[in-house]
């Protein structure tokens, strides 16, 4: 009897990987998706690609800052270089910048850069008047052209030696002609160095005409004679510089010091100015005459520990108090006059400092690691304060925000997060329990780069793609600060002191090396996997390799092909693992490749 045939079940299935994804260091991790990259960039995705070149624009000694407008500005130690060129100097250190009409500000050091009038200058400044010298009226403020004061070294001095039978005259007081500068001693008593007091003034071994010593100590030394410290007064002769040289119409100015017109201390705004003379608001001042105290005119500053602009005026914050500057005017953060263009000033309540801020949509943002103030209105009187308990700034992360397409990213504590005005979206749940400190980011308006340091210490150079939502690792790059400049990105990198230039050619540094670790590979059957055949279709340019490796049930990595091209060809590589039930794919190269597909075929086998 014939019996009929049956087809036999091979089992075999067929699965394409078409697109390549990013990076994956969780867990349940899906096919494409990466353990691991090394030089990689999404351009051309869903295929793998390299990383575009860089190139050096510049080499500095100790640069800690990076800013773009209009030039590039470098802060190398302490020169401040706009477009290549010293301008000034600045404290060493991590800076703040921003700029508002045609001038750079610059935090902590509170200097600014004018591009247009090419200027580098101080936002505060403090103007002292000394004894004698300031004059009031009801509403003015007067100096002297030029005046002889007394003037204190800013350093004790010592006299050895001095015989313990020296004749010394102590005296009581010391005074100053304003006019002639001629030195009057009074109350004089003879005396010896073992009598002298802290306080007694003398005059020993010094030009009596116009110095005097304030003692500060006269001790014994163990040959019997005196060892003198001393503090050296001199009648000097002070010109005043012009109030115009300093101050201008409209500053609120800090008046201190007044102690003959006491009343008159407090903040007050110059109505009009010339070279010796300020007006304020009529009938300001209850005390008039000449002031005995030494008066310390300021225009204040406060020590911002971040800053941005907006609508024309500088915000920043300090402790607590979010300030912003008067409108268009980043020198006047006291002006409070009763109209739109004066200053601002509010304090908050929540916990913690300020970790960062930045102009976003028609609002400005002040962020803490726990929560959000968002500062919405167009002038003083119409400001209002929002506040929302959300993922803020990892403090020591202020430098990783940027804005690409109305979207901000930053760097907060459990990771980096997208925020479009609503709840700030975490964007590295793929990154499972690593944790990062310290970000920079940058963008050139399609990518997100932040460097950050791991906890090991290490830094590593991550690439988010905000068009296909991926992310990969470029390097081990650590850069201090980013800069985006007529379509060019550009970054200092803290390990060589280069400014260097992303989106080049190869030509400066070579064929750079490229590796991509994909996540294990296995099906939801519980059945072996006997995996007969997997295809690797990629392009390879002229001077490139190409190395490929597999581990299977998580043992080491082998080598299973490796090809070096002299002229640029399209390779289909078959890769025949061992019997086994999931398995991770390596592949490493040197030079332009492009991986476009991996393929596998794959027959169920039992269970041993």
């Amino acid at each position: 009897m014939n019996l009929p045939y049956m087809t036999a079940a091979t089992g075999k299935n067929r699965k394409q990987i078409i697109a390549f994804a990013g990076l994956n260091y969780g867990q349940g991790a899906g096919d494409g998706e990466l353990a691991e990259s090394w030089g990689l960039s999404s351009a051309r995705f869903p295929c793998l690609s390299q990383r575009d070149g860089r190139k050096t624009a510049g080499t500095y000694t100790s640069p800690t800052g990076l800013y773009a407008r209009g030039k590039l500005c470098v802060v190398d130690g302490t020169d401040f270089l706009y477009d290549g060129k010293v301008v000034g100097h600045v404290t060493a250190g991590e800076k703040q910048f921003a700029t508002i009409n045609t001038k750079i500000v610059i935090f902590p050091d509170k200097v600014y850069y004018d591009t247009e009038a090419e200027k580098f200058g101080m936002l505060a400044a403090e103007y002292p008047g000394f004894p004698g010298d300031v004059t009031f009226t009801a509403n003015t403020l007067t100096v002297p052209e030029q005046s002889y004061i007394d003037q204190a070294a800013e350093n004790a001095e010592t006299k050895g030696s001095v015989a313990a039978d020296t004749s010394i005259t102590a005296y009581t007081g010391a005074s100053v002609n304003k006019t002639t500068g001629a030195l009057t001693m009074s109350g004089g008593t003879a005396g010896t160095p073992d009598k002298l007091k802290a306080g007694d003034y003398i005059q020993y071994d010094c030009d009596s005409s116009k110095e005097y010593m304030v003692v500060q100590s006269s001790a014994k030394q163990s040959d019997g004679t005196y060892q003198i410290t001393y503090l050296l007064h001199t009648a000097a002769l002070h010109k005043y510089p012009g109030f115009d040289e300093l101050f201008k119409a409209g500053d609120a100015i800090e008046i201190s010091g007044c102690t003959t017109c006491a009343a008159n201390n407090g903040s007050h705004i110059i109505r009009s100015l010339e070279a010796r003379k300020l007006t304020f608001t009529k009938d300001i001042f209850t005390k008039t005459g000449v002031e005995a105290g030494t008066v310390m005119l300021e225009r204040k500053v406060p020590d911002l520990t971040c800053i941005c602009e907006c609508d024309n005026r500088i915000w920043g914050a300090e402790g607590k108090t979010i300030y912003a500057s008067a409108l268009g005017d980043p020198t006047n953060f006291y002006v409070y006059d009763g109209v739109s263009t004066d200053s601002y000033a509010v304090a908050v309540g929540t916990e913690g400092e300020f970790t960062g801020c930045i102009a976003y949509s028609s609002t400005v943002l002040f962020w803490k690691e726990n929560c959000l103030h968002k500062v919405l209105g167009s002038y003083p009187a119409q400001y209002e304060i929002y506040t929302y308990t959300v993922p803020g700034i990892q403090k020591g992360s202020e430098k990783s925000l940027a804005v690409i397409n109305e979207t901000l990213f930053y760097k907060g504590r459990n990771g980096v997060y997208a925020y479009s005005g609503g709840t700030p979206e975490l964007l590295t749940e793929n990154f499972g329990t690593r944790r990062f400190f310290d970000a920079v980011g940058g963008t050139d308006g399609e990518r997100y780069y932040i460097s950050m340091r791991t906890e090991k210490g290490d830094w590593e150079l991550y690439v988010f793609d905000t068009l296909r939502a991926i992310w990969l690792r470029e390097d081990a790059t650590h850069a201090l600060d980013w800069a985006y400049l007529d379509g060019t990105l550009y970054f200092l990198d803290g390990a060589t002191g280069k400014l260097m230039t992303t989106g080049q050619d190869y030509s400066e540094e070579g064929l750079v090396n490229w590796s991509a670790t994909l996540c294990q590979m296995d099906e939801t059957s519980h059945g072996r996997k006997c995996y007969s055949k997997l295809y690797l279709r990629a392009d390879l340019e002229a001077g490139a390799w190409l190395k490929v490796e597999i581990s299977t049930d998580g043992k080491p990595f082998r080598q299973v092909f490796s090809t070096h091209n002299e002229r640029a060809k399209t390779l289909q590589v078959p890769i025949l693992p061992v019997r086994c039930d999931n398995f991770r794919i390596r592949l490493s190269g040197k030079g332009g490749c492009l991986v476009k597909s991996i393929i596998r075929e794959f027959a169920l086998g039992s269970e041993y």
